[in-house]
């Protein structure tokens, strides 16, 4: 659903927020005050402007949360979910701009990369020495503001001390300063740089590049399926280790399971 263009036309009236639970704890305590305590990595809800009012339920995806689904009836249809997504917008005017939008960043380069993987999407990489460039991040914010280009990337700005050895897994040129276009590699362990720009790029050399490495990428991408690709992981000797785990917690692995599926 998340990639149908009638859910990223609404989605364009909502500030969305992306809690990344597994690196960080602060948004750990935020996703289990979402879940009633469960340890998940994600929950779906909508707040008002002020983020303080739940407007819709808090559920591990936007069918639960806002009431088109119970827990053991069938799928329901996207259209009723975009629907009321439709009608609690126009209960609100925007009052900011374009230019107050804030960029999507992850929490680590490690994390974008294993994250564009399981999203299969290509991943958008701005390396500035830890220097702010508001020239091309102003840049970016058109371009991914683009209807061709939203919700086909992810973009992630890299930290001069979290992400300084993000390149040993990368093949292609990664030295420089720039915007780079990475491929992630099956597992989101490795990768390969697809395309670069300076820092300078104009807005429609980046977007040209993303629409030109975009086309191919789906060409050459096919589409996983879920329990053959975990599979295919743990055969492979794949691990991602988290750097919040879950060792440990009163729901981690080797606690005793009781009844009440979720629990």
């Amino acid at each position: 659903m998340f990639s149908k263009e009638d859910f990223l036309k609404v989605s364009r009236k909502f500030v969305c927020i992306r809690i990344e639970t597994f690196e960080n704890k602060a948004a750990e305590k935020q996703v289990r005050a979402l879940l009633n305590g469960r340890y998940a990595n994600t929950a779906f809800c909508i707040f008002d402007p002020q983020g303080k009012q739940r407007l819709t339920r808090s559920g591990r995806g936007p069918s639960t949360a806002m009431g088109t689904r119970g827990r053991n009836s069938e799928p329901v249809d996207d259209s009723a979910i975009i629907r009321q997504m439709h009608q609690i917008a126009t209960q609100f005017s925007p009052k900011g701009d374009q230019s107050d939008a804030v960029l999507q960043d992850f929490h680590s380069f490690r994390q974008a990369l294993n994250v564009a993987s399981a999203d299969q999407r290509l991943l958008v990489v701005v390396s500035n020495k830890g220097k702010h460039n508001h020239d091309a991040e102003n840049n970016l914010k058109q371009v991914f503001d683009d209807p061709e280009i939203t919700g086909k990337f992810h973009l992630n700005f890299l930290d001069a001390k979290t992400d300084k050895n993000w390149s040993k897994a990368i093949k292609g040129k990664t030295s420089s300063v720039g915007i780079f276009i990475i491929r992630s590699g099956t597992f989101g362990q490795d990768g390969l740089v697809v395309d670069r720009m300076p820092l300078s790029a104009s807005v429609d050399d980046i977007k040209s590049a993303m629409v030109k490495a975009n086309e191919k990428f789906a060409k050459t991408e096919s589409r996983k399926k879920y329990a053959q690709h975990v599979q295919a992981g743990k055969r492979n000797g794949i691990h991602f280790e988290n750097e919040i785990s879950r060792e440990g917690t009163s729901d981690g692995p080797n606690a005793r399971r009781r009844g009440g599926r979720g629990r």
